[in-house]
C-alpha cells in the first residue's frame, strides 16, 4: 500500500485452496466489484475472467491437501471433531423430570411447610386474642422489668421511687396472674385467690409482708441500704417460688 498525490494505491492478495472431489470440466465465474472513480464522477465494475478447469482422476495415495497444511492449521476439537471410541453412554427419551418424584416433591414440600405455618399463625392468633391469658404468661416478665428498675433506684438510694416500683411489680403481677384488674386488688381478695390455685400460707404471708413494709418505708424515716436491699431479694425470691408453684399446677 502507497500513498500518492491522488490518494492510497496498492493490491491485496487472497489465495483459496481448491480441492476437487470429483474430475470433470469446471468453470470458475469471474469476480465483480464495483467502485466510484473520482476521475470521471460515476461508479465502475471491475471485473475479472472467468478460468476453465480440466479436472482428471488422480491417485487416492496421494493427497494434495496434506501438503496445504501449512497454510493454516486446523483447530483441534473445533474444526473437525475426533471420533469418540470410549463407552457411549444413553439416555431414555422418555425420562422426564415432569411428573416424576422429585417434580412432585418440590410441590408437596411448600405445600406441607405452608400447612404448618398456616396452623403455627392460627394458634398464636387464638393465644393473642385471649388477653387475660397473655397477661397471664407476661406478668413475670412485666415484674422483673420493674423489678429492674427498682434496683437501679436501690443504686441511686431512692427510696420513695424505689419502694414505689417494688409495689407496682407486686401489684401488677396479682393483676396479670390472678386476672383481677387493678381497681379491684386488695389483700383480702389476693389472699383468697392465692389460697385458691394452692399457694402454701407462708408464701402467702411474705407477699403480704412485703406489701406492708412498702407501704410503711414510704412515709417512714430514710432506712438503710441493707433494709432495701433484703427487701428487693425477698421480692425476686417470693415471685419466684410463686412462679414454680403456678407451672406445676399448669
Amino acid at each position: 500500500m502507497t500513498a500518492t498525490e491522488n490518494g492510497l494505491n496498492g493490491t491485496r492478495t487472497i489465495e483459496y485452496l481448491a480441492i476437487p472431489r470429483y474430475e470433470g470440466d469446471y468453470t470458475i465465474p469471474p469476480i465483480e466489484f464495483s467502485y466510484f472513480d473520482i476521475s470521471s464522477g460515476s461508479y465502475k465494475t471491475a471485473k475479472s475472467p472467468s478460468y476453465s478447469l480440466a479436472v482428471s482422476k488422480g491417485d487416492p495415495s496421494k493427497s494434495v491437501a496434506s501438503g496445504y497444511i501449512n497454510q493454516q492449521q486446523v483447530k483441534v476439537e473445533q474444526d473437525i471433531r475426533y471420533i469418540k471410541t470410549e463407552k457411549p453412554k444413553f439416555l431414555k427419551t422418555d425420562n422426564f423430570f415432569v411428573g416424576s418424584w422429585g417434580y412432585w416433591f418440590w410441590y408437596i414440600i411448600p405445600f406441607v411447610l405452608l400447612c404448618v405455618l398456616f396452623v403455627l399463625y392460627r394458634k398464636q392468633m387464638k393465644l393473642n386474642s385471649n388477653i387475660a391469658l397473655v397477661r397471664n404468661r407476661r406478668a413475670n416478665k412485666v415484674a422483673k422489668r420493674r423489678l429492674k428498675l427498682a434496683e437501679s433506684y436501690l443504686k441511686k438510694h431512692d427510696k420513695e421511687n424505689f419502694y414505689n416500683e417494688v409495689l407496682r411489680a407486686l401489684w401488677g403481677y396479682f393483676s396479670d396472674k390472678l386476672s383481677i384488674p387493678g381497681a379491684n386488688l386488695m389483700k383480702s381478695n389476693i389472699g383468697a385467690e392465692l389460697s385458691a390455685y394452692g399457694v402454701d400460707q407462708a408464701l402467702i404471708q411474705q407477699f403480704m409482708t412485703i406489701l406492708d413494709t412498702c407501704e410503711f418505708a414510704r412515709y417512714a424515716p430514710v432506712e438503710s441500704t441493707v433494709a432495701m436491699d433484703q427487701l428487693y431479694e425477698e421480692t425476686s425470691e417470693a415471685i419466684g417460688k410463686m412462679e414454680n408453684i403456678l407451672k406445676s399446677k399448669n
